[in-house]
This record gives C-alpha cells, sequence and structure tokens, in this order.
C-alpha cells in the first residue's frame, strides 16, 4: 500500500471503530427498563464499546503526521455504505440495532480488516498488520460472545438487514479499500 492509501484506510477505520465506540456504549447504559436488551447483551456491549474506542485510537495513531497528507481529514466514513449502515444502527431501535450490528456491521468489518490484511507488505506496513491483527482477534471475540448471548433480539424485518448487507456489495467489487481512493498514477500512467 502507498502512504496515502493506507493513510485513507486508517483514517476509516478510525472513524467505523468511533461510531461502534459511540453506538455501542450509548445502547450499553440505555435505561434497562423496558428495554429488550438482557444483561449478558448489555454487558458485552460494554465491552466490545470499550475495545472500540481502543482501536479507534490505535487507528488514529498510525495516520501518518505530514501536513501535507492531512490525516485529520482523513477521519471520514470510508464509503456511503458505512455511513448509511451506522446511521441506520444508531436510529433504530434497540433491539434491531443489536441484531444489525452483530450480523451485518462487525461480520463486514472483520472482512474488511481480513481483506485488508492480504493487501499489505511486512517491510513498509508492519505497524498496520500488528494493529488489523489485533483488532480481527477482537472482532472475532466480539462475534463468537455475540453468538452465546442468543437469542440476540431479532430486526422486525429481515429485509432490512438483506438491504444493509447488500450495500456493501459496492465496496466488495472494489479492488482497494476503501473505494474512495483513487489510485495513484505511476509514471503517468494508470
Amino acid at each position: 500500500m502507498d502512504i496515502e492509501h493506507l493513510a485513507d484506510a486508517s483514517g476509516g477505520l478510525a472513524w467505523i471503530s468511533g461510531r461502534l465506540f459511540e453506538i455501542q456504549g450509548r445502547l450499553a447504559v440505555q435505561p434497562a427498563e423496558g428495554s429488550e436488551l438482557g444483561a449478558g447483551i448489555r454487558i458485552l456491549l460494554a465491552r466490545s464499546s470499550r475495545r472500540h474506542g481502543q482501536h479507534c485510537q490505535w487507528w488514529r495513531d498510525l495516520l501518518p503526521d505530514s501536513p501535507a497528507l492531512n490525516a485529520a481529514g482523513r477521519v471520514r466514513p470510508p464509503s456511503s455504505a458505512w455511513a448509511n449502515a451506522l446511521d441506520c444502527i444508531e436510529a433504530a431501535p434497540q433491539a434491531d440495532a443489536v441484531a444489525v450490528l452483530h450480523e451485518v456491521a462487525v461480520p463486514e468489518l472483520a472482512f474488511v480488516l481480513s481483506r485488508l490484511r492480504q493487501a499489505q507488505s511486512p517491510v513498509s506496513d508492519g505497524a498496520f498488520m500488528r494493529t488489523a491483527r489485533m483488532v480481527a482477534a477482537d472482532l472475532a471475540e466480539e462475534q463468537r460472545d455475540a453468538k452465546g448471548c442468543r437469542p440476540i433480539p431479532g430486526v422486525s424485518s429481515k429485509a432490512e438487514i438483506a438491504e444493509l448487507s447488500m450495500s456493501f456489495a459496492g465496496d466488495r467489487r472494489e479492488k482497494r479499500w476503501p473505494p474512495l481512493v483513487t489510485p495513484r498514477r505511476k509514471n503517468g500512467y494508470r
């Protein structure tokens, strides 16, 4: 990966992790009275929220410190699919939000990390690879623990989950992630 692509990937992952930190933290502490969320799910959300907050900081630490690369400007939604999915989760009722988190967002983030890890060079991208390995391990544990909390409250419409999942199809077709990154020209040619 070149430095701009690496910066965009780190910024996009920082944005996703920051949003997951906020959303899961809010869900974990919402009033329990009248809530559809059990104690096990709340504990999972609280722990995952803290971890996503830590991941956000790790991704931010990987951003280049050159003013020419505008690190702060790279912490943004990596694609419209991610922006839409996390906005939908945030606006959804508690039970729906938890279901979509664990059926769409976390699995998609795990997929993105596995794809990015394959595109890395141990020589130039070592810090990124190490961070990606640690985050992937945390995501795998979150997915395993979410299965243990079953039944996770269901979404009122499975079509909504399918629609959100399909919105990532465009991201998956792209050769690079985040898809907003434009390929750099080499020697004046693409």
